[in-house]
């Protein structure tokens, strides 16, 4: 049973469900038209590359740190293992849009920073498959609080962390997916694909960061209201793709 409840396969079944979910909302309720053919071979060589590196970063990442801080050094406080489950992963889940927030705003603002992230804003066609386009690089980085704040500061067990990678899973499918919701009140707490939208079309860049939570732009002052901009409104860099630009946008450097 530890081994049918591991963090991997909880990963891995919650990414099917999802697929299958996905897929029939966008087919029935598409937000826009896209020609999801367009890009496919570099959006499955990106997912292939993108599953990789995670599976790569991960243990890598984890290892290190428990290899070369003392025991305990990242735990907030001793009782934080004996808080129930759903609070830890909850507490995890903002601790690490936190940080996932001004790591997002710092790729927009830092010359390095943002040959890390073009590749993912080189999406011209947004649909739930095409937001797994990223580069090393950018893998690399966001797995490091995506593992450190889970891991080492709530200690969270495979099971938790299983839990809240799956919840980490469907945010990735809801903020890229091609279908629109209304969600009333919790736009305030939780974004939405039309928020995410606007952060991928070609002259609001910098804006709408979050990626799980609306308040952090809210409450930092890079929110933009989806219902300001134009629902054709072209998403993308506004540049072409040639091979030598797309390797090297592969690489994040």
């Amino acid at each position: 049973m530890d081994r049918l409840l591991s963090s991997d396969n909880i990963q891995t079944f919650s990414f099917f469900v999802l697929v299958a979910v996905f897929g029939l909302l966008e087919k029935f309720r598409p937000a826009r038209e896209i020609n999801r053919w367009k890009d496919l071979k570099i959006d499955v060589l990106s997912f292939a590359i993108g599953v990789t590196l995670s599976r790569l970063c991960y243990p890598t990442i984890y290892n290190f740190c428990e290899t070369h801080l003392p025991k305990d050094t990242l735990l907030i406080w001793h009782g934080v293992t004996d808080l129930p489950a759903a609070v830890k992963i909850g507490m995890a889940l903002v601790a690490t849009d936190f940080a996932l927030y001004w790591v997002h705003r710092l790729q927009h603002s830092n010359a390095f920073m943002w040959r890390t992230h073009t590749w993912h804003h080189s999406i011209e066609e947004l649909y739930w498959f095409s937001g797994f386009r990223t580069s090393f690089m950018h893998s690399f980085i966001y797995n490091i609080p995506q593992t450190i704040i889970p891991m080492f500061i709530f200690k969270l067990t495979p099971l938790e962390a299983g839990i809240g990678y799956s919840i980490g899973i469907f945010v990735q499918f809801w903020e890229h997916t091609n279908t629109d919701f209304n969600i009333g009140f919790l736009k305030y707490i939780f974004i939405t694909p039309a928020y995410h939208r606007v952060h991928h079309s070609i002259n609001i860049h910098n804006r709408n960061y979050g990626t799980t939570f609306s308040f952090w732009d809210r409450m930092f002052g890079t929110y933009h209201d989806p219902d300001l901009v134009p629902k054709d409104t072209k998403l993308g860099l506004g540049e072409e793709l040639t091979p030598p630009k797309i390797t090297r946008m592969l690489t994040g450097f």
